[in-house]
């Protein structure tokens, strides 16, 4: 598994608590697991903590490993993040806890990709949109057709984008204007 750390951690509440809280933060965000409810959504997340495990793997003492999860534990009046009193985690059995802003964070993770997403889609349409705009009615409705195929078909095979729009030129015998557009295309 992985994690992300957002540098808001490093700017917010945990200022000053010390660098054994960071490093067993970083350890959580690092080996949280989801909790996936209906349809397999990410309704939160939990991570084993065993301070005589981790003090070893942090180089310090187990008795100061429990002391940052404890801090992580506790409440905290100054945190951007109600739930919970601001809480990190909550213990739920000897060595689970609940990761309190799992899913928050995982959908920050997601946000971005979605971001991405649509840039890539908005310049596979204004690609489109140039090689087709000398296209009568007729072979523009054969492009549409032929470019959704071939998007769900180089979607499923992760073969380049511009060799879809090659081959649907050449399939409908579009214009030699497409040709040329197809030049300026990017990839």
């Amino acid at each position: 598994m992985f994690g992300k750390h957002f540098d808001n951690m490093y700017e917010g509440s945990m200022i000053g608590a010390g660098a054994m809280v960071f490093a067993v933060m970083g350890y959580v965000i690092a080996k949280w697991k989801p909790e996936r409810g209906v349809g397999g959504k990410i309704i939160g997340g939990h991570v084993r903590l065993n301070s005589d495990l981790l003090g070893p793997i942090l180089g310090e003492s187990p008795a100061e490993v429990q002391k940052a999860i404890d801090f992580l534990c506790s409440p905290d009046p100054k945190t951007s993040t109600p739930g919970e009193q601001g809480r990190r985690l909550v213990r739920v059995g000897q060595y689970e806890y609940r990761v309190v802003n799992a899913v928050k964070y995982h959908e920050l993770r997601n946000e971005e990709q979605r971001r991405e997403q649509n840039r890539e889609s908005q310049e596979r349409f204004r690609d489109k949109e140039k090689i087709t705009e000398t296209l009568t009615p007729e072979e523009r409705e054969e492009f549409d057709r032929a470019f959704r195929e071939g998007y769900k078909r180089r979607k499923k095979n992760g073969e380049p984008y511009k060799c879809d729009l090659q081959a649907l030129a050449r399939k409908i015998g579009a214009s030699r204007a497409v040709s040329d557009g197809l030049k300026g295309a990017r990839v």
